[in-house]
């Protein structure tokens, strides 16, 4: 298992999401082959911090992973359009 992190922010700085609606949406988008086993979201007033525990020995696979599963989250929630990787 590999712990990855990723932070999004939102494009203005009025726009925020609570850390379990967040985790919520990303779980949503985590298929069983991804191998995501724990998600962990910290938000803040710039930002969120996410924290995935990915079932893999390969750390840029689980980076991956995690990123392909956060950017079909933005990309696919109303709720997270104003949010961009960063």
């Amino acid at each position: 298992m590999v712990a990855t992190h990723i932070r999004i922010a939102p494009l203005a700085a009025t726009t925020t999401v609570d850390s379990s609606v967040l985790r919520d949406l990303i779980y949503a988008q985590a298929a069983p082959g991804h191998g995501v086993e724990h998600i962990r979201v910290r938000a803040g007033p710039h930002g969120a911090d996410i924290l995935a525990f990915i079932d893999s020995d390969d750390p840029k696979e689980a980076a991956d992973t995690l990123h392909r599963i956060v950017d079909k989250a933005i990309s696919s929630n109303p709720l997270l359009q104003p949010w961009r990787i960063i």
